[in-house]
């Protein structure tokens, strides 16, 4: 994704209210989907949440182009129902997410941690396509 790639609709979703990104598994694309981010929550008049949710989506991106090990792209799923704002993320690792309780002093591992205080609620599943989505949910 680059700054000029604009996020798609889902083919499935009738009320606009669920956006798919395909992202290139490389750090310098994390920026503008946190743009997209802002901007998506903005047109769905929800800019309160924009804070957290470009935190949470930056976590959790990161830690799908840093245990990805091929160079497929990476899909991110913004929705939108009565209750939630749902991020989710769909990598092509087969390794399960999990929580690190590191040192003050050790740069990586507490990206989950902190998706686990800010979020509602927050899982992954495993898809038979050897795929695995990470989500998250924000209270409305």
């Amino acid at each position: 994704m680059t700054s000029t790639d604009l996020p798609l609709l889902d083919a499935h979703d009738t009320q606009g209210r669920r956006i798919t990104m395909l992202v290139l598994p490389e750090a310098h694309c994390v920026r503008p989907v946190r743009r997209a981010v802002n901007f998506i929550l903005s047109r769905w008049e929800i800019a309160h949440l924009t804070e957290d949710a470009e935190l949470l989506t930056t976590e959790l991106l990161t830690n799908a182009i840093r245990h990805t090990d091929n160079e497929q792209p990476i899909r991110v799923t913004i929705a939108l129902d009565q209750r939630w704002l749902s991020i989710g993320i769909r990598d092509h690792s087969a390794s399960a997410p999990q929580t690190h309780r590191e040192t003050a002093s050790q740069e990586g591992g507490r990206g989950l941690l902190l998706v686990e205080s800010i979020a509602g609620s927050w899982g992954y599943r495993f898809h038979l396509d050897g795929t695995k989505t990470v989500s998250c949910r924000l209270p409305l």
